[in-house]
């Protein structure tokens, strides 16, 4: 779940919320949203134990009523997540850690030549998707082991900016805070969009069911891991936000194209490096969590009981 998302869609959340105190509601409510989505996953996970996510729910909700015309919603779902949107959410997520990867060493070598640092970011996604690549074939073990890794680095650039926001909280800076609803915008489209960029940053909260066959016993760990991440990642999420606007300004958000690390460059100083890398690990092992899942997608025929596999 823990992707770029958090450190960037802030700025839009705010933007078309309005106010301080409602963009913080809309954050509780998509977490909140989020839980009972993964949830409903969780039930249909218990149900129908197969790997696939919406591939397999698909294929049993509208396979049996028809022998083409019900495998067929099934069937485009799948090509779909494997043939569009799942590379080119791979694309972006691996372009989004070249940029902020390389941009602290940028930073460091005083590189102004923009031509000759796109073609090293895009050296360096290139080299990122293979390493990714790698690891997903090779082993699901060293899958689980990076990915573990990954995840701590991910709840720490996290807990970083949680933790400046506290210190400043702590010194006095309440003044962002304080303006409550002020500004809020009540019109239904914005609202729609606030929501809509909330929710986008905690996408990822259906990822175990695509690899239901592959957890030991599944009607324990996957509603009790849903249960217990999506409550820990709107937390995070609500904290960082309260953060980010304990330091920054309504316009200082809104006009920021990377919330993190302006936060990173008020608060942290000499080591505001620390947030371009806390989101190239997270888009990373966001990419490779994506990655795995995707090749789990797969058609089934409940008349034969055969399996066939995409990937």
């Amino acid at each position: 779940m823990i992707g770029s998302g958090i450190f960037i869609s802030p700025a839009s959340a705010l933007l078309h919320s309005g106010s301080v105190a409602m963009c913080i509601i809309i954050w509780t409510v998509c977490g909140v949203i989020s839980l009972l989505g993964a949830l409903a996953f969780a039930e249909l996970g218990t149900v129908v134990p197969r790997s696939g996510a919406e591939y397999a729910y698909f294929m049993d909700s509208f396979g049996p009523l028809h022998r083409f015309w019900g495998n067929l919603p099934a069937f485009l779902a799948s090509w779909i997540y494997v043939v569009v949107l799942r590379p080119a959410e791979v694309a972006v997520i691996v372009l989004t850690f070249a940029e902020y990867f390389c941009q602290p060493i940028f930073d460091a070598l005083c590189m102004k030549d923009l031509v000759l640092g796109d073609h090293v970011k895009k050296l360096v996604g290139i080299l990122a998707l293979g390493i990714i690549t790698y690891i997903n074939v090779i082993s699901v073990k060293l899958y689980i082991k990076i990915q573990n890794i990954f995840s701590s680095f991910k709840v720490l650039a996290c807990l970083i900016v949680i933790f400046g926001g506290i210190y400043e909280l702590a010194i006095g800076n309440t003044a962002n805070l304080n303006k409550g609803f002020e500004g809020t915008n009540f019109h239904p489209g914005s609202m729609a969009l606030a929501f809509y960029s909330g929710l986008w940053a905690y996408d990822g909260w259906s990822s175990i069911t695509t690899v239901t066959e592959e957890v030991k016993r599944p009607e324990v760990n996957i509603p009790r891991s849903i249960a217990i991440s999506v409550p820990i990642v709107t937390v995070l999420y609500v904290f960082m936000n309260i953060a980010y606007m304990t330091v920054l300004s309504i316009p200082e958000m809104i006009s920021s194209p990377a919330v993190a690390v302006a936060f990173g460059e008020r608060v942290l100083g000499p080591f505001s490096f620390v947030i371009p890398l806390g989101v190239a690990l997270s888009t990373f092992g966001c990419a490779l969590s994506i990655q795995f899942g995707v090749t789990r997608y797969k058609q089934y025929y409940s008349n034969k009981r055969k399996i066939y596999y995409y990937n």
